[in-house]
């Protein structure tokens, strides 16, 4: 039950927040609360678009020597610019109230994802550490180390599944951590969160961004496994195990992640900072030359894919019930002939419009051989699906509970259905009357017997009917050639190559390696047709992002 304080608390802070930023804000509700402060989904008044606002703590924001740092970092992060960083757009001192505002991201934290959901599929996690990777990239570049990585500060996007960073509020500029890294270990300032801290932030030395990765690794493992690795009954023995006790491999809490993922995981949580990623450029090079992030399927390509399997269940449908008509009526009139032609005209339109499908895919540069890949991967990742799930203990404890479930509902449906026979009461020769309470046994024992049958039959575990029509049809000889038929006579302006999740840039300048020891000249990590090419997607995900705000 909600403690009426705590909602009256709540209340009281929300008409303070109003008062001293009505002018700019209008608050709708809010989103989440946490030791950082409380973030609201409100809209600017002035650009008339949702953020999302994070109002500190009134006694961090009555702390000047804080509130004075926290606005210089706010206002560094309110800099950045990449598609994987949530963007801050301003940053608000007014009466009191210390708060900025951030860019609404219609999704869920990782950590409320895996809440919900559990632990992610590999292909997911892999996209989050390319992601979080190209992001922290970004602003390891610019000087300034996130230290608070942690599955709370990374946000999914429902409709692409994109990861995006969130909260710099903590973040530190590299330079400057140089020179109060002494005067904050004498205060014992630890900032940031212990179970996903690393070694040397723990201790109050001096952090540069492999510390981050540190973080990342943590969070990986947390998205591979469900839960928290690092724990313990207080923060100093949090602490302390960051510091001394060796991070378990996450081959040991999930077997199914591949090889070169648990590598580079296990490389990130290293203690030593030298035994880690150099940089976060490395981490996402050592995942894409392990072929980790699988390609991308296109979205015309998906999207094509469901049209031909609609196309072929309706084709089977209209089959069978064509062949049980004429069994039944046998053609005895032309009246009969009639629902047959009308359901044949139905998939011959259909069939056209799906060519004309594959037309436009041709237009837009995919050729048959890039649209049965598509089919592939479709299929692949399916099966690569079923796979996570029977490997998921969470998914396979749903599925033992659902088939006791199902064990007890099938009894009870022919349970009902023998009594509601018994009740029928004879009327005559061969005719029979059957009391209400007999008719509604009967269809409701009919009802549960279908549900059982559903809850039987429908196995996450199991290659369903429809994909299995899928495989026999559009991935043979048939699906080939009806392609290469809706395909023809097409003369492509280009090759759009399934590409790979991780392709998000690491920002709009030239990916550079760290400068090397001894005064070395930085070396590129990116050759310059990679880099045009990272570019370009850049620019295409931020004219998308400036279409979503200003819807």
């Amino acid at each position: 039950m909600t403690d009426p304080n705590d909602t009256f608390a709540a209340t009281s802070e929300q008409d303070a927040i109003r008062r001293a930023l009505g002018d700019r804000y209008a608050i709708e509700r809010e989103l989440g609360r946490g030791g950082m402060g409380t973030v609201y989904l409100a809209r600017d008044v002035r650009l008339d678009r949702p953020v999302a606002l994070k109002v500190l703590p009134a006694e961090f924001a009555s702390q000047v020597a804080l509130r004075d740092r926290f606005l210089q970092e706010t206002r560094t992060a309110a800099k950045f610019s990449h598609p994987n960083i949530v963007p801050v757009y301003a940053v608000e001192d007014v009466n009191g109230v210390l708060a900025y505002a951030m860019g609404y991201v219609e999704g869920e934290t990782l950590a409320e994802r895996v809440a919900r959901m559990g632990p992610l599929p590999v292909r997911e996690i892999v996209r989050m550490l390319q992601d979080v990777g190209y992001a922290l990239a970004y602003a390891h570049g610019r000087g300034v180390v996130h230290r608070d990585v942690k599955p709370e500060n990374v946000m999914l996007e429902r409709a692409t599944g994109r990861a995006l960073v969130l909260d710099f509020g903590i973040s530190r500029s590299m330079t400057h951590a140089v020179h109060v890294a002494a005067a904050l270990t004498r205060v014992g300032e630890v900032v940031g969160t212990p179970e996903y801290m690393s070694p040397e932030q723990a201790s109050g030395d001096v952090v540069d961004g492999r510390s981050d990765l540190y973080s990342l690794g943590l969070t990986a493992l947390f998205a591979a496994s469900g839960r928290t690795v690092v724990t313990a009954e207080t923060t100093q023995k949090v602490l302390v195990k960051q510091l001394t006790e060796r991070v378990e491999s996450v081959r040991l809490l999930r077997p199914d992640v591949p090889e070169a993922l648990a590598v580079a995981i296990d490389r990130c949580v290293e203690k030593d900072p030298a035994l880690r990623f150099p940089t976060a450029e490395a981490l996402v090079e050592a995942i894409d030359a392990a072929q980790l992030a699988k390609p991308e399927i296109p979205v015309p390509v998906r999207l094509f894919a469901g049209e031909v399997g609609q196309l072929s269940t309706i084709a089977i449908g209209i089959v069978l019930y064509s062949w049980f008509f004429i069994r039944v009526s046998h053609l005895s009139s032309l009246d009969t002939l009639l629902p047959i032609v009308g359901l044949i005209s139905v998939l011959f339109m259909r069939a056209l419009t799906t060519l004309s499908e594959a037309h436009r895919l041709a237009m837009a540069g995919f050729g048959a051989d890039d649209i049965m890949a598509g089919f592939q991967r479709v299929m692949a990742e399916r099966a690569e699906r079923r796979a996570e799930l029977r490997a998921d203990p969470h998914t396979q404890r749903r599925r033992r509970q659902t088939l006791r479930t199902a064990g007890v509902m099938l009894p009870a449906a022919v349970a009902m259905i023998v009594i509601a026979f018994r009740m029928r009461i004879p009327l005559g020769a061969g005719q029979y009357g059957t009391p209400l309470p007999g008719i509604v046994l009967v269809f409701a024992g009919t009802a549960l017997f279908g549900m059982s049958a559903v809850l039987l039959l429908k196995s996450p575990f199991r290659t369903p009917p429809g994909e299995r029509l899928f495989r026999a049809l559009w991935m043979g000889r048939i699906g080939r050639a009806f392609v290469r038929f809706g395909t023809r006579n097409v003369k492509r302006t280009g090759a759009k190559a399934i590409h790979r999740p991780g392709a998000l840039a690491i920002g709009v300048q030239r990916a550079v390696a760290p400068a090397a020891r001894d005064g070395q000249a930085p070396k590129p990590v990116a050759s310059t047709d990679r880099v045009l090419d990272l570019e370009r997607r850049v620019s295409a995900l931020e004219e998308s992002a400036r279409r979503n705000a200003a819807q």
